[in-house]
């Protein structure tokens, strides 16, 4: 397997508080790759979303430390978490958990359908920042692959819920019947967006969106075909109009204060008010769930809705899996047959030189359609010939150091160039 390293944090291993202190904005992430390569040169990826925040890399150095890149960590984030907060995998491993993550099998909630999108959204970053090479490319392809694969042939994805799914979910079970509450969705992302359309199957009809940029969030709203604009600078003054805030707006300060939230619980009289605070960093002061009839969740609470929504997928998870194990052996394969591509290529050219060299000699014995018949006679020897030393390059079932000492074995025999 080549030096393929996935380094990062999830759900699985920090809080909240932890995650939201490493992740990458979409205007921050092209920048932090350029940055990175000049720090470890190499082939790299990000990932980062509410859940995760995750180094795929393929250094050039083999000498390569997770230090380098928690020191780079330090000095971007201005940070310094436990090492335990941290997983670190290598070589196939490090490959099987990039096609769980893509196959939705490692989210939060089982069958996230967000996570594809995400994914090759990082994934196009990278590759527009020219920081992934032809080992990542193909790494990330059969991520994808993978993922539209388990989406397909099982229910993994079946009725698929995701982190803004279940904070309507949460806001159903407060609020029973939900269709007449007066809502508000902070934010014009894909997460924001998935929140309003799952309030919007929900039968919510009063549905107000706000936005840092005014131009994204009625785009947003003339894609959708409903909901009202409402300024963000309006939002102190507003939010007493509101039974149920839900916040996915990322931004690196508080938008719904403690003071703000109270101000306006006062001027609803005691009403109950329910804010989920799905953003990474939390975009809600945690102080506001310590009011009075006011609910305040953000991403740790979701965890007992998330079990309830997901619990017959878990059923699923064996045919995921087998259809993971199939791409990963496919990808084994290819990274097996990658060092030995430049052989392969100059047996076959060196058999066609030899060939052609050949039958020119011969050419003046034949007529041309009898010498078309020689060429291709010819060549159809020399292909059997060739294939039996390349089989041995190409078997599957080989070790990668048996692959490579063939190929070392060959280029001695047939005299190929280093």
């Amino acid at each position: 397997m080549l030096n393929i390293h996935a380094i990062g944090t999830s759900h699985k291993h920090s809080p909240v508080e932890a995650r939201e202190r490493l992740a990458f904005g979409d205007e921050e992430l092209p920048e932090a790759l350029r940055d990175l390569q000049e720090n470890i040169p190499g082939e790299l990826a990000i990932i980062s979303t509410c859940n995760r925040t995750e180094f795929y890399l393929r250094p050039l150095s083999n000498g390569f430390d997770i230090e380098q890149l928690k020191e780079w960590l330090r000095k971007r984030k201005g940070t310094d978490l436990p090492d335990s907060y941290f997983f670190q995998l290598h070589g196939s491993t490090a490959v099987r958990h990039l096609l769980e993550v893509a196959s939705g099998v490692d989210s939060q909630v089982i069958g996230d359908i967000q996570i594809i999108g995400q994914v090759k959204q990082s994934y196009l970053v990278a590759r527009q920042q020219e920081a992934v090479g032809k080992v990542l490319t193909r790494l990330f392809e059969t991520a994808l692959r993978t993922g539209k694969r388990v989406k397909t042939e099982t229910d993994l994805f079946a009725g698929a819920v995701s982190i803004s799914y279940v904070a309507v979910e949460l806001a159903r079970k407060i609020f029973y019947p939900i269709t007449n509450k007066r809502t508000l969705v902070i934010g014009a992302g894909e997460t924001g967006e998935m929140a309003t359309r799952n309030l919007h199957a929900q039968g919510v009809r009063n549905v107000t969106i706000s936005n840092r940029t005014e131009e994204r969030g009625l785009d947003l709203i003339g894609r959708l075909g409903f909901g009202e604009w409402m300024p963000l600078p309006t939002l102190a003054e507003r939010l007493h109009e509101f039974d149920i805030v839900i916040v996915a707006a990322g931004s690196p300060t508080w938008l719904v204060g403690y003071e703000s939230a109270r101000a306006a619980s006062q001027r609803r009289g005691g009403q109950t008010q329910l804010y989920v605070d799905i953003s990474v960093p939390r975009n809600v002061d945690p102080r506001v769930g310590t009011l009075p009839n006011v609910f305040c969740k953000d991403m740790n609470d979701l965890n007992s809705v998330i079990e309830t929504n997901v619990e017959r997928r878990r059923a699923e998870l064996p045919r995921a899996d087998a259809i993971i194990a199939e791409e990963l052996a496919e990808f084994n394969a290819w990274c097996n047959r990658l060092p030995v591509t430049p052989v392969i290529a100059q047996l076959q050219q060196q058999a066609r030189e030899i060939m052609k060299t050949e039958l020119e000699k011969q050419r003046g014995k034949f007529s041309e359609a009898e010498f078309g018949h020689v060429e291709r006679l010819v060549e159809n020897v020399v292909k059997r010939i060739i294939g039996i030393p390349m089989s041995h390059l190409l078997d599957t079932e080989a070790d990668h150091e048996s692959v490579l000492q063939n190929a070392e074995l060959l280029r001695k025999l047939f005299k190929l160039n280093p």
